[in-house]
Parts: C-alpha cells; structure tokens; sequence
C-alpha cells in the first residue's frame, strides 16, 4: 500500500459513522507502527490542548455526523506550528473516530483529507500527550539525528496443530536471511538470537523487502515493498513463520472419472469421526479432479469430503450430505491416514465417491 493509498483509507474509515446497532470494533491495520514510522505518514504532528469540540453534520459533504475538534497546537514537531488549528475525526464506535476530552493535551498525528481538511483517528498514533514519552522523545531530536533511514524487525516461529484452531508463538529464529534491495544497494542481513534483524543508513524511496526462508517453513507473503520518506523515518516488519507440508489426490467417481469442483477436507486424524470445523482451508479439485493442500500444518491427517461443520450455519441450513472418507469409506476407522512431515509432498491417492 503506498502512502497516498494508506491516506485514502484513513481519510474513508474516519468518514463513516455506524449506527449503534451495527457499530463493530475499529479494526487498525497500521496499528503499533513505531514513532518514527507514523510521523512521516502524517501529513502533520503537533501537540495542543482541545479547547472544544463540536458535533456537526455533513462536514465536507459527508453524509454522516463528525467531531470538529478545536486545538491550541503548543509546539508543533511536522507541518504544524503555534496557533489554533481544527481537526476532525468522528463521533466513535465503529467510524474510527478519536475520542478526545476537551482541555486535556494531546500528541496528535493528522491526515489532510481530500478537502485539505485535518483529520485524525483512533488508528492513528494520536494520544494524551502524557503518554507519548517515547513519540516526544523521537520527534524532538529528530532534525539532530543523523541521517539514514531504518529498516527493522523480528522473525518469529508461529504454529498451529491440525487438530487447533490456536496458533502458538514458538519464539524467535536465530540466522534467517533477509534482503533489502533498491534501485541502487542490496544487503542481506540475518536475524540474530532474538529473532531481530535491522538494516540501517538507507536512502529515501522504494525499495523491495525478502524474507528468505530456513528448509520446512511456509513461502507465502515473505516479500514486501517499502515505502521510506524521510532519512529520519523507518519501517518495522515483523515476519511469522511456520512449518508446512503439501498433499494432494484425485477425486473420482464410481466409474472411475474424475470429478471438478469438489470441496475435499484435510482433518486431524484424532477428530475425523467428530465434525470439526474446518481448521484447514478445503481444496477444490479443478477439471482433472485433482485437488491440492499447500499448506497444511504438520501432523496425522484423513482426506474426504463434508468431513467437517462450520461453527455457524444460517437458519434452514441443509446438510452437504453424508461424510466421505478417502479413499471411499463413510465409516471413520476405516479412513486412510497420513502423516505429514515438513516439507513433504504426499499424494494421498484416489478419493472415490459413489454418491455425489
């Protein structure tokens, strides 16, 4: 998500108000970005005192309620000086809106919206201006800092038993290689004990970020673009690995032709003649009725399919019929059984289905 794109979303989610009954909790996904990531994200950071706050209906010609937040800025730290400037933000509940308490001191981390208003939200790094000891402590040295931007993190071993929902943090991983690349560097580092790695006096721009797996972990999502604006800024990437194991089959009928488009479940071998529901995403067999699982956690396993229930099924739900087992049993015991290591990539064999 670039910059610009990141802003949009913000300057949406801060727009919308919904009604109390259908209020759901602010989801943040920029949420615990460090300080010096969040201040070159804004469009401008102050502190100040609240001296009102001000409901007002379509502001910017929105169609829901917003906050008019007055602020007396005392020191501004980017794009902000003395004086009293207005922010808005919404009313609460689900819009993202910050709740601010009029008198009280505030860090504020802003937007500019597409009006060229200020915004803010609960998503943002904006608040009481007694707990931003560390976003102070940044912001006011950052012109003294030396330049070269930073880039940071840790990588962790995160997994999941077949038979659990839960996924477990294992802690970190020692001597994992990452590469940082632009237009005109590249540097590899590697984790150190803790599982943390840090690249640091890195020029401004894009530049692409790749996590290169141990043998066993999953490859999925391990690249990142990253956007750096500022030599004074960073980017914190955290990485979660876990172990994988690959299985695929055919699923066929009684006389033998494949069948497509079949939803086939991967369960715990301890669960299969108990509905669980459905902790492994199911594959779908394509035209030649073959069905693939990429990333299936380590462990005992039964194939079939309508093997598992969803915790929530809708009024007047049906049934998708009587339990499959590979490779052609209802009854649970007589079920083939896998045991998947890292790494492997078992064919589990002919699925067949005498009833569709």
């Amino acid at each position: 998500m670039t910059v610009r794109q990141f802003r949009v979303v913000v300057a949406l989610a801060l727009s919308v108000v919904v009604r109390a009954e259908d209020a759901r909790a602010c989801s943040c996904g920029s949420a615990g970005v460090p300080p010096c990531e969040a201040a070159w994200r804004a469009d401008a950071v102050f502190a100040g005192t609240v001296r009102s706050i001000e409901q007002v209906d379509q502001l910017d010609g929105s169609p829901y309620r917003s906050n008019l937040v007055t602020i007396e800025i005392e020191r501004g730290f980017i794009n902000a000086s003395p004086g009293t400037i207005q922010v808005a933000t919404g009313t609460g509940g689900g819009d993202c809106g910050y709740r601010f308490v009029s008198g009280r001191r505030y860090l504020v981390y802003a937007w500019r919206t597409e009006s060229g208003r200020l915004s803010t939200g609960s998503c943002s790094r904006t608040r009481p201006l007694e707990e931003a000891g560390e976003d102070v402590a940044y912001l006011a040295t950052v012109a003294q800092s030396p330049a070269g931007a930073r880039v940071y993190g840790r990588v962790k071993h995160w997994q999941r038993d077949p038979f659990e929902a839960q996924t477990v943090d294992y802690g970190p991983l020692e001597n994992v290689t990452l590469n940082l690349r632009g237009t005109a560097f590249s540097r590899d580092v590697t984790t150190d004990r803790d599982g943390r790695y840090e690249v640091s006096g890195l020029p401004a721009g894009t530049m692409t970020l790749t996590l290169i797996p141990p043998a066993g972990f999953d490859n999925d999502s391990l690249e990142e673009t990253i956007e750096i604006l500022d030599l004074h800024a960073c980017t914190v990437r955290d990485f979660q690995l876990s172990y994988v194991a690959h299985a695929s089959g055919v699923v066929v009928d009684a006389t033998g032709r494949p069948l497509p488009d079949v939803s086939v479940d991967a369960v715990a071998a301890e669960l299969a003649a108990h509905q669980p529901p459905p902790y492994q995403r199911p594959a779908r067999s394509d035209a030649r009725g073959r069905f693939v699982f990429d990333d299936l956690p380590p462990g005992l396993y039964v194939f079939g399919v309508n093997l598992t229930k969803p915790e929530w099924t809708p009024p007047n739900h049906k049934p998708a019929g009587p339990g499959v087992f590979l490779p052609g049993t209802s009854v649970a015991r007589e079920a083939a059984t896998f045991e998947l290591k890292a790494t492997d990539r078992v064919d589990v064999g002919v699925l067949r289905l005498t009833v569709r």
